[in-house]
């Protein structure tokens, strides 16, 4: 959430003849006395950062979960070699402290309960990934920057980043309407909020997103009965291949048919790899092209292969 990213500031200080950054996170401070060289990651946003900035983990929370498909495809070319450190939801201490790091990268909801132990392994900063907005992912990324020694490479990502995402704001469609950004489950709808990455994401865009932040939610489920009444006018869903029996027995569904955003043709499928899991600099990219090749920003009807219908 946008206001989280008040916790992103660093300041850099000399104490005696080394060098010492303090780095403010969710879960308080950290002070390195100089760049870390050996970095584990437990969200593939972190991962994705790491590589973006040229930066291989030692190890990487990439195993296999229920439910989970595993590393986007994107990233496994990326990191080929590196030592699973078990799942998101389930990393391995013993793997972890067997990889000697010098500082760990924790989700601040997901691994809550486990900081306690992953700060006795190493120097772990918490950090809102898995519900984090686009400005919380911006900031994470200057901060790994500046932990690993490499701030200006990061400088120059998010540059190049707000460079690519003010080009593609030249095709949205002034006045379109909201949309609802859409996971399925077999038996709920997790809807992403302004707040959530892809909503706040595709905001920045110029398109709204019609949820806004529930409670401290910024993903929540919905029922379908839920969603009719909102009766979205453009709909956005996060599919995968293995989904498309998911996907079909809810467009069988009378009430999805009554949706607004069925009837217009305004239904979007974009890949739940890049937009839901990745969530960091290299992800972001093929989220600009699919945002601009399905029509999206136009509010236009998707060609074939993005058509949610």
């Amino acid at each position: 959430m946008k206001n989280k990213t008040l916790l992103a500031l660093t300041t850099l200080t000399l104490i005696g003849t080394a060098a010492a950054l303090s780095v403010s996170h969710e879960r308080g401070t950290l002070e390195l006395n100089a760049p870390v060289k050996r970095v584990v990651a437990l969200e593939y946003s972190f991962v994705d950062t790491l590589v973006a900035l040229g930066v291989k983990p030692v190890a990487a929370s990439l195993g296999l979960q229920a439910g989970d498909r595993g590393t986007p495809p994107y990233l496994r070319p990326r990191v080929a070699g590196v030592t699973v450190s078990g799942s998101r939801a389930q990393p391995s201490f013993e793997v972890m402290a067997a990889a000697r790091p010098d500082l760990i990268l924790a989700d601040a909801f997901v691994h809550k309960d486990i900081y306690p132990q992953l700060a006795r392994i190493a120097p772990t900063a918490a950090f809102q990934s898995r519900r984090g907005s686009l400005d919380d992912l911006n900031a994470q990324t200057l901060l790994i920057g500046q932990m690993i020694g490499r701030e200006a490479a990061a400088r120059h990502l998010l540059a190049d980043q707000r460079s690519l995402i003010a080009k593609a704001k030249a095709f949205t469609k002034k006045g379109a309407p909201a949309f609802v950004a859409i996971a399925m489950r077999p038996d709920s709808l997790t809807v992403h909020t302004d707040q959530s990455f892809v909503g706040s994401f595709l905001e920045a865009l110029g398109r709204k997103d019609l949820l806004a932040v529930k409670g401290d939610q910024t993903q929540y489920d919905l029922s379908l009965e839920g969603l009719v009444a909102l009766n979205p006018q453009s709909m956005v869903l996060f599919t995968a291949p293995d989904e498309e029996a998911l996907l079909r027995s809810w467009k069988a569904n009378p009430l999805w048919q009554k949706l607004g955003a069925v009837q217009r043709g305004r239904v979007y499928e974009f890949d739940r790899d890049n937009w839901t899991r990745g969530r960091g600099p290299l992800a972001l990219k093929l989220m600009v092209a699919q945002a601009i090749d399905s029509r999206f920003l136009q509010d236009a009807a998707p060609p074939k292969e993005y058509s949610g219908q």
